[in-house]
This record gives structure tokens, C-alpha cells and sequence, in this order.
């Protein structure tokens, strides 16, 4: 059996078969050299907390949301909002993920206090407007 794009690193050989173990093996047919290759970790981003899987970023950013509704409640400031969310999450967030999980959430909150509180409705689509500049740019 020959396995495509895979050669012996001993002897040069094509024919190769996987072997079972925990871990991908290959054996070489012709000289019987077995090895395992060397794969990067896959699923994981680089953050400034290190190497993190995309699922826990996700987590993350779903928390951030969640953060960015509480600070709705009290602050509209989009910059103020946007550097607090920053400032707890900016150790697995870009600066740009920061910025989009603040628009999702003030676009989430808007749907919320549309016809509850008509001013603060206002006062927050202006300051959407800003984020979504923010993003753009």
C-alpha cells in the first residue's frame, strides 16, 4: 500500500502502511523503519494567554457578550464598554474580536430595550453607530 505524499525518511521508500497505535505511526514496507510524525496541535489559536483551543475562544466570546449586556445596563459609552471588555478579556481576544463581541452584544441588547426604554434606545444606536465605525476601519 502506498500512502500519498509520504515516504520513508530511512530508506526513501513510498510503500507505507499505518500501524495501530494511540498516536499516528507509519511503517515502512521495504526497510520495516517505524516512526510517528511530528503534527502541530490542531485547533488551537495564539493568544496572548498562549496556545488556546478555538472552542474555549468561543467560550470566551460567548462570556464577553454576556459581560458587554451587564455594562449596557449601566454605561453607554461604546470606547468605555469596549475598553472594559478589553481590560478582561483582551488576554484571548483581539482588539477586533473586542470590537465585534461589543457590536453583537449592543446589536443584542438594542433588540432587548427597543420598546422598554425608548431614550436609551436612542442614546445606544448612537453609540452602535461609533462601534460599527470602530470595526470598519
Amino acid at each position: 500500500m502506498s500512502i500519498q505524499g509520504i515516504s520513508c525518511p530511512k530508506c526513501g521508500s513510498r510503500r507505507i502502511s499505518i500501524v495501530a497505535a494511540e498516536t499516528l505511526t507509519f511503517k515502512c514496507l521495504d526497510c520495516g523503519y517505524v516512526w510517528s510524525p511530528n503534527l502541530p496541535a490542531q485547533g488551537l489559536v495564539s493568544t496572548r494567554a498562549g496556545e488556546v483551543h478555538w472552542t474555549e475562544i468561543k467560550k470566551v466570546m460567548e462570556d464577553a457578550m454576556s459581560y458587554v449586556h451587564e455594562l449596557l445596563d449601566s454605561d453607554t459609552d461604546c470606547n468605555g464598554v469596549i475598553s472594559r471588555v478589553q481590560e478582561r478579556f483582551g488576554n484571548y481576544l483581539t482588539t477586533r474580536d473586542v470590537i465585534k463581541v461589543v457590536i453583537n452584544g449592543v446589536r443584542k441588547y438594542l433588540d432587548e430595550v427597543r420598546y422598554k426604554d425608548v431614550n436609551k434606545y436612542s442614546r445606544l444606536t448612537a453609540e452602535f453607530m461609533k462601534c460599527k465605525e470602530l470595526y470598519s476601519k
